[in-house]
């Protein structure tokens, strides 16, 4: 039997591990794991259910421990993207080039991405993103800005639950592999190598939105 300091702690670390777990379940660099992640998902559920049952004493306060409730099955991130219309991806452009910006609000409203919003530095794009309603579902982010960082905004959004399913990408002339890879393993999604080229954004942005930049006609 676990005290209430054990259990608590104990709770804490498999919440901590279900939410990294439910962020990176549909991540592409994790699909052969996602069976068993899946699998883990479940024992995690389970054992936080009986920990919350076992710990529960007559007339007990209802804030001894923090169990989630258990949720309707969820749909898959790239199954929820490609059944979005093109029309309503919400996207957030954020440069402190204002010639760049335009640039990449022309390319995405010319492939059918209309719902464009932009923002001129880091500090901006955080108070865009909390604000938001919907929120984002695309961000495309310069990394080196003065004050708040392109990964300094990445990890202000991934901070929300919110944006759990949102697709984060660093616009860069960083090419550097070993940054990249810092970046990647932070929970950014992919990156753009400037000077941005259309056939290589959209290219890239239809890894996770597949109906952009396809013709309907």
């Amino acid at each position: 039997m676990f005290t209430k300091p054990e259990a608590q702690l104990i709770a804490k670390t498999l919440n901590q591990r279900r939410e990294w777990l439910l962020k990176n379940i549909d991540n592409p660099e994790h699909a052969a794991a996602k069976e068993q992640n899946q699998k883990i998902l479940e024992l995690i559920d389970s054992s936080l259910a009986k920990l919350l049952q076992s710990l529960k004493p007559a007339q007990a306060p209802v804030d001894i421990i923090s169990a989630p409730p258990p949720k309707p099955p969820k749909i898959p991130i790239a199954q929820k993207r490609a059944q979005m219309s093109v029309g309503d991806i919400k996207v957030l452009v954020v440069d402190d080039d204002a010639l760049i910006a335009s640039m990449m609000i022309a390319l995405l409203q010319a492939n059918g991405l209309l719902a464009v919003e932009s923002a001129e530095d880091g500090l901006k794009a955080i108070s865009m993103l909390y604000e938001a309603n919907p929120v984002y579902d695309l961000v495309l982010c310069d990394w080196n800005m003065p004050i708040k960082s392109g990964l300094d905004v990445h990890n202000a959004m991934r901070a929300s639950e919110r944006y759990i399913d949102t697709c984060f990408m660093l616009v860069t002339a960083v090419t550097e592999a070993k940054q990249i890879r810092a970046a990647i393993e932070e929970g950014v999604d992919d990156y753009i190598v400037k000077p941005v080229e259309e056939q290589k954004i959209i290219k890239k942005i239809q890894r996770y939105f597949p109906q952009v930049g396809v013709r309907t006609d």
